[in-house]
């Protein structure tokens, strides 16, 4: 092979090769992302994760104020 030649096989490889890796999603669940996973992203979906806890935490507490409540109106009704 000539050396032009090699030239433009080897930047036609990195081209290709760097469109490959830029081109990869990165994602914040390392189990879906392989190796294209991201802290940032990683922190973030836990950070919304516990804010999802938080909510459902909170309306579990409120429903069962209300349900401890009823159930005193309950008892005050069956006296």
């Amino acid at each position: 092979m000539n050396a032009p030649l090699i030239r433009v096989v080897t930047l036609a490889f990195a081209a290709t090769a760097t469109l490959l890796v830029t081109g990869c999603e990165t994602t914040g669940d390392p189990s879906q992302g392989g190796i294209f996973w991201s802290e940032r992203k990683a922190q973030g979906r836990l950070a919304e994760r516990q804010n999802t806890l938080e909510h459902v935490e909170r309306q579990t507490q409120k429903a069962e104020r209300k349900s401890d409540q009823t159930q005193k109106k309950i008892d005050e009704l069956q006296q």
